[in-house]
């Protein structure tokens, strides 16, 4: 599989990689997806599919849930991962994506995406994540917009 592994400006961290629609007919069974990870948003990794040229789905799941995957399996619900047991030949990742009207099941090698995820803990180790938040810009942005007691008074 064609795989390029490449650091960016400010430490953000890309995988390119090819994974393997395991239900797809095989003339489209091969999917690019690009890994991508910045320390701006320290708990997650984006996965890009590109499913045509200029069309990608993007998944965003735990950074943690990921690497856990590439020892055992891991995940509940919308997002499943785990290694292949094969003896012999290079060992798989396999990856489960789910939403309420389609389910899509993905294969690509192990040991890339182990080494590149394993390497966003070298960027920002575990337990330092919550160091890089901006808590004041994220609970605003949970919260409902703040309106003036005049704005209610007309």
């Amino acid at each position: 599989m064609d795989q390029q592994w490449a650091p960016h400006h400010r430490e953000r961290l890309t995988l390119h990689t090819t994974l393997h629609n395991l239900a797809a007919p095989p003339e489209s069974a091969t999917v690019v997806c690009r890994f991508r990870y910045a320390p701006e948003s320290p708990y997650s990794v984006r996965l890009d599919l590109v499913t045509s040229p200029g069309d990608q789905v993007t998944w965003v799941v735990s950074r943690d849930l990921l690497l856990a995957g590439t020892e055992e399996l891991s995940g509940e619900g919308d997002v499943k991962i785990w290694p292949s047991r094969q003896r012999g030949d290079a060992p798989s990742l396999y990856l489960r994506l789910e939403r309420p009207d389609v389910t899509a099941m993905f294969a690509t090698e192990l040991h890339p995406i182990r080494q590149w995820v394993q390497e966003t803990y070298t960027v920002v180790p575990a337990g330092g994540e919550s160091l890089l938040v901006d808590w004041d810009v994220l609970t605003a942005s949970l919260l409902p917009p703040r309106t003036c007691p005049a704005d209610h008074a007309r």
